[in-house]
């Protein structure tokens, strides 16, 4: 009995990292293709602030990370594949809506991982 119990805590647990994983990859293609025009490479843009910072400005309805867009003024850059973007049409859309949670989840995760490579870097660093 002990058995099934351990092995059904580890199947959730390995389920839900699993899905944790794919909503951050998903959130990556969206960075990737809606942000990355005006931010350009996410490592760049995501050691902007630690992952507790990012926390705060990454509210539960993205508002804040809407408001910061649409308070600064409208930039039209053409991306990639020549397709001219505006940063205010994305961030009052419900596309942004739909995608905030996988976007949040990259950012956040990300700006995690970033920090404790920096920190295991420092230790190797300083020894």
């Amino acid at each position: 009995m002990n058995k099934l119990i351990l092995l059904s805590i580890i199947f959730t647990l390995t389920f839900c990292s699993s899905l944790n994983a794919k909503s951050t990859f998903e959130g990556q293609k969206i960075y990737l293709k809606e942000c990355r025009t005006c931010h350009l490479g996410s490592g760049i843009f995501l050691n902007t602030h630690t992952y507790k910072e990012w926390e705060k400005v990454l509210d539960d309805d993205g508002v804040i990370l809407s408001n910061i867009h649409l308070s600064k003024s409208e930039k039209n850059i053409r991306s990639k594949d020549g397709i001219l973007k505006s940063s205010h049409s994305y961030f009052k859309s419900v596309l942004y809506n739909k995608q905030y949670k996988e976007l949040k989840n990259f950012i956040i995760s990300s700006a995690q991982k970033n920090e404790k490579s920096f920190e295991i870097n420092k230790k190797i660093a300083s020894n």
